[in-house]
């Protein structure tokens, strides 16, 4: 508790933010993460049972989706999660019965069988895909929608550590920047994709300089401390919102996580 206490005291800027927070915002964070892990243990009891044969899950993570989407307004902003930022969705308001719904494919599922990923446009929730830094993007143009209307509104998504490396993630970055929309993107750095090491395909070891690559500011956050994550991403969310009516600065956020899991258990009934 202490190491959480002092990650977030070391910014003043995000110790307001989380010593303005109201015992009912502090609960919902709390049972955000419940809901969060709750949906991982069901599903990775269906793995083990034989019920369904793999699942994707955010386990160990969920603070970096959880605190980001609690950071938001509800109803305005939109974000796109990847699969494993599911909580994304009962955290907008999609009963997490409906994300069980869409494993099992059942017709009253969401995508009604079509599809497992899991979104609820109506809530402000881009259905993920399974091509890895291609939401970025597609927030990317929202965002540019954002800015066309002169709306005071913010885009998100989140991009894995081994996803920052693909042209699609690249290159919906350097236009935010290029355009100066209000997006935010979420670098969550677990150190591993799938199964190759950070240190085997990131030269940095670390995604410090990574804003700064593309012109525009950037920070970090613990992506294991749920408040220290909502505090950036409100910070970043503000930033993005009040100039959005002059011209809109996007604003990476950078995390590290270590995941209990991985993103997935399709091998659970083996461990």
């Amino acid at each position: 508790m202490r190491a959480f206490r002092e990650t977030i005291e070391r910014d003043p800027e995000r110790a307001a933010v989380v010593a303005g927070l109201a015992v009912d915002t502090r609960l919902g964070l709390y049972a955000g993460l419940l809901r969060a892990r709750l949906h991982d243990i069901q599903l990775k009891r269906w793995v083990r049972t034989g019920v369904i044969s793999k699942a994707w899950l955010g386990t160990g993570e969920e603070a970096t989706t959880v605190g980001p989407v609690h950071a938001l307004e509800r109803g305005r902003d939109v974000v796109a999660p990847m699969i494993r930022n599911a909580a994304a969705c009962c955290e907008l308001g999609l009963p997490v019965s409906d994300m069980l719904r869409a494993y099992l494919g059942s017709e009253d599922s969401p995508a009604r069988g079509r599809d497992l990923h899991v979104g609820a446009w109506a809530q402000g929730v881009l259905q993920p895909i399974s091509h890895v830094g291609d939401m970025v993007p597609v927030a990317t143009g929202i965002a540019l929608t954002f800015k066309i209307r002169r709306e005071p509104r913010v885009a998100l998504t989140w991009v894995g550590d081994g996803s920052t490396k693909t042209a699609a993630a690249h290159e919906g970055t350097n236009f935010a920047a290029v355009q100066k929309l209000p997006a935010i993107f979420i670098i969550q750095n677990n150190q591993v994709a799938l199964g190759t090491r950070l240190d085997q395909h990131h030269l940095p070891g670390n995604f410090q300089d990574w804003a700064a690559s593309y012109g525009i500011a950037g920070a970090a956050f613990d992506g294991n401390n749920v408040l220290d994550a909502y505090a950036a991403t409100r910070v970043a969310a503000e930033r993005c919102r009040t100039t959005s009516a002059k011209r809109a600065t996007p604003s990476p956020r950078r995390c590290s996580s270590i995941g209990a899991s991985g993103i997935r258990s399709g091998c659970m009934r083996n461990t």
